[in-house]
């Protein structure tokens, strides 16, 4: 009976170990955001809208599994909502799918007086040399803003731009260091 509760202690530690470590692997990974990309991000806005019309709505810079880095590219056009992914070395259309969501009875978007590509110029000229690795169009409180999420070297940097005004209206900037101290 020692024996098998001994065995089935090691497996449950082994188990234990081997999931702590993957989702250490795992939430690396996710940090990894590539600082240099041959297409910018108005090339990938460009590229997506010949693909789909509608209102571009986000756009994050990611990295897939295989080291990839593309852009992905929500449009909305009143209908339907779409995902449209951007490779960020040639600007390849690569995949364009249908986010179906059934929660939305009307997909109507907002048009925003900013758009996209100026909200991205505007967050981008708050930190020189930074990469916008996220931006959406958000309401809050009744009003339009886009959030930014900019990256350096060493910080990660939050920005709100009015979408009606085209001005800052809130910036955050926490270095990426503190984030790995808390994570060991």
């Amino acid at each position: 009976m020692k024996r098998k509760n001994l065995l089935a202690s090691g497996l449950a530690i082994t188990l234990a170990a081997g999931l702590g470590f993957g989702f250490q692997h795992v939430s690396a990974d996710d940090d990894k955001v590539p600082a240099d990309t041959k297409v910018n991000l108005n090339q990938a806005i460009d590229n997506a809208s010949k693909e789909q019309a509608g209102t571009v709505t986000s756009v994050e810079l990611d990295t897939a599994r295989n080291g990839q880095a593309y852009y992905e590219v929500d449009v909305n056009d009143d209908k339907a909502e779409y995902d449209v992914r951007v490779n960020a070395d040639d600007g390849t259309v690569e995949s364009r799918k249908d986010n179906d969501d059934d929660d939305d009875d009307n997909n109507q978007v907002p048009q925003p007086k900013v758009d996209i590509k100026t909200a991205a110029e505007t967050a981008l000229a708050q930190e020189k040399g930074a990469t916008l690795t996220d931006i959406s169009l958000d309401e809050d409180d009744g009003r339009l803003e886009y959030d930014v999420e900019l990256r350096t070297d060493k910080d990660e940097i939050e920005v709100t731009v009015d979408a009606e005004s085209g001005e800052v209206t809130y910036t955050e900037k926490e270095s990426i260091h503190d984030d790995q101290d808390d994570d060991d």
